[in-house]
């Protein structure tokens, strides 16, 4: 059960990374060639989820992750850190 100390904190540090949303300094989009070191955060970065449900229903000839998909995008020489996270926040 979260307490109202945790929501605050919750908040604050949600409202603090937003800064990155806003794109300050043009660091969007990502430039592969520059990058030394990237993470990767949140237990669903290596789930395979399908979109669609009832008659919207896919079956794709093939499927990815968003970490796979990142990764292959990278050069090699980009280091590549995972981390699921904090636990039930994915």
């Amino acid at each position: 059960m979260e307490s109202e100390v945790d929501n605050l904190l919750m908040r604050r540090v949600a409202g603090e990374t937003i800064v990155l949303l806003k794109n300050e300094s043009s660091i969007l989009p990502l430039r592969p060639t520059e990058l030394k070191k990237i993470a990767i955060v949140g237990g669903n970065a290596k789930a395979i989820v399908l979109s669609g449900g009832g008659s919207a229903a896919l079956k794709p000839s093939f499927f990815t992750t968003p970490y796979d998909g990142i990764v292959r995008a990278l050069p090699e020489t980009v280091e590549v850190t995972y981390s699921v996270g904090a636990p039930g926040a994915s």
